[in-house]
């Protein structure tokens, strides 16, 4: 129970670091501010009165110019009581800075520094280096949780994230936020992925879907429709920085409250602890283990400190033609889920007159988004469940570009649809690599595959920056995008109760012989099932589901009833 506690807080705050800096880096609306001689109190004008004088409007949408001003001399225009500006007057670039309306903003650091009009470019570039620091800490981080442990690492990346991140709110240049800001993209991945990963590490497969989504549901949900109004509450970027950032600095109480994986710890020989964390978790729950499960945890134990594979990364996942292939796949499926779902929530500032409410009903969705996805993914499956949310949504995508930029509402309906299709499909995406890639490598793995991810994070803040084009732009990226995913994720096996698999031979043998349409929830039944039951050892069988056996009847479960469960 505290394990799946602590993954519900790592999921509230992996919302707050994903998506942080996006309320750090808001541009407020702005125009270019008038020369000081028009505050005159002899002129006796208002702030709007100056405003329309100097800044000229949009022939098109009649909104008033962000990067341009009339260039006249108004003391002069003033003084000859002219009525109102004459839009043939030549326009200069923002001379005198900018003037920010914070009425339903605040002060942030693009505001702070003005990284507007001529440097509008530094926010998105700020994010896409972020993401760099991911993509580049990521594999290492991922191989350090298969080498010395998942508790560890997650502690190490809490701490390190949090510090840079408070670091981050007290700089005032665009080189010192963007270092300290990298610094936070290192760990922001794996410090979400490894609690990811201990948490199904010790749930059967029965209730992998619910421990995996819930925590995402609620948790997460509430983290990002909270974080835009947190973030207006505290009005100030700095101070919202310092306060997401702080929350990190918990993880250091987690070695006392939540158990190193006990998968894990087999896996590198380490019976000893194994049976304590057995031990506990089987106290807790008023039961005792007995002397044969005990010797079945040391003779797997011994068994795993024989093997040749117990020492495993990312490229051992390349070695055999089964398991390459299903990583490859997995790649370049989180590659393109990425960038579409990452699009998504970027855009949100695009969408509708108040970014904060937009982003508060784009992230409300996710709600039943995620309920839904548990109830798919026991109906329809992994497979086929990910593959048809992620057309889905990039056909709804397409039919974005064919309307016409004024109609809002239908635009941001289909927005809201697409968002809530990919958020389906992502949930499942993120549970596939834990499902399919074998403990051994299952840290390094995840790891490299979210580098990837890390990869078209750097680039999605760009294709939202297309907008400035056209709106069709950033939808007919994420549709296209959207629908090649999609076809790809058919490739993948069906993963519905099956068993995770540990060793690497385990990787290349489980979940062979699958159709393109096998769905074992429709009744039909894998041609090799009982052969790739065959294939399963003793021990192997033995520690599969091992907590949540020990927990319920204090006894590790025996062959057939393995083979009974997995059917």
């Amino acid at each position: 129970m505290m394990l799946f506690m602590i993954n519900c807080y790592i999921n509230m705050i992996y919302a707050f670091v994903y998506l942080g800096q996006l309320f750090m880096t808001l541009t407020p609306p702005h125009w270019c501010a008038a020369p000081n001689e028009l505050f005159d109190s002899d002129l006796n004008l208002t702030l709007e009165q100056i405003k329309e004088l100097t800044v000229p409007k949009d022939e098109t949408t009649g909104k008033f110019a962000k990067c341009k001003m009339y260039q006249v001399n108004f003391t002069q225009v003033v003084g000859g009581n002219l009525s109102g500006p004459d839009p043939t007057w030549p326009t200069t670039t923002c001379i005198n800075g900018w003037t920010y309306d914070f009425s339903l903003y605040y002060p942030t650091i693009t505001s702070q520094l003005n990284w507007v009009c001529e440097e509008d470019w530094k926010p998105s570039l700020s994010q896409s280096l972020f993401f760099v620091g991911a993509f580049m800490a990521s594999p290492v981080l991922g191989w350090a949780s298969d080498r010395w442990g998942r508790l560890p690492i997650i502690v190490a990346t809490n701490v390190m994230g949090g510090a840079a991140g408070v670091a981050s709110a007290f700089t005032n240049s665009f080189v010192a936020f963007t270092s300290f800001r990298f610094l936070v993209g290192m760990t922001f991945d794996t410090h979400y992925t490894v609690v990811y990963i201990l948490l199904l590490e010790y749930v059967s497969s029965e209730y992998r879907t619910i421990m995996a989504n819930v925590p995402i549901m609620i948790f997460l949900t509430a983290g990002l429709c909270a974080m835009p109004w947190l973030a207006l509450y505290l009005h100030d970027w700095s101070t919202f920085a310092i306060v997401i950032h702080a929350l990190q600095f918990i993880s250091v109480s987690f070695p006392w409250v939540v158990p190193e994986s006990a998968r894990w710890l087999l896996s590198k020989s380490r019976t000893k602890e194994t049976v304590d964390i057995i031990t506990r978790a089987a106290h807790m729950n008023k039961k005792s283990l007995t002397p044969e499960v005990i010797r079945e945890l040391e003779e797997f134990g011994n068994k795993q400190k024989n093997a040749k594979n117990t020492q495993a990364s990312a490229l051992d996942l390349l070695k055999t033609p089964v398991l390459r292939f299903r990583f490859l796949v997995l790649c370049v499926m989180w590659l393109l889920m990425i960038l579409a779902y990452d699009g998504h929530v970027r855009y949100s500032e695009h969408i509708g007159s108040n970014v904060f409410v937009s982003f508060t009903l784009a992230g409300i969705v996710e709600l039943p988004a995620d309920f839904l996805t548990m109830v798919l993914v026991e109906k329809v499956g992994r497979r086929h469940t990910t593959s048809i949310t992620l057309v889905l949504s990039g056909v709804a995508c397409l039919v974005i570009v064919a309307i016409p930029e004024t109609y809002t509402t239908s635009i941001m309906v289909l927005a809201v649809t697409g968002r809530f299709l990919i958020t389906m499909s992502i949930n499942v995406g993120q549970q596939y690599p834990v499902e399919v890639l074998p403990t051994v490598a299952r840290g390094s793995g995840a790891g490299l595959i979210h580098t990837l991810g890390n990869l078209t994070g750097f680039i999605s803040p760009y294709v939202v920056y297309l907008s400035k084009i056209g709106h069709y732009l950033p939808y007919t990226i994420l549709g296209l995008v959207s629908i090649l995913g999609g076809s790809i994720c058919v490739l993948l096996p069906e993963t519905l109760n099956q068993i995770l698999p540990d060793t690497l031979e385990d990787g290349e043998t489980f979940f062979t012989g699958q159709g393109y349409c096998y769905n074992p929830c429709a009744g039909s039944r894998n041609e090799d099932g009982d052969r790739e039951m065959e294939q399963y050892t003793y021990s192997n069988s033995t520690f599969q589901d091992l907590n949540s056996d020990a927990e319920n009847t204090g006894r590790i479960p025996q062959e057939d009833e393995v083979r009974e469960r997995v059917a």
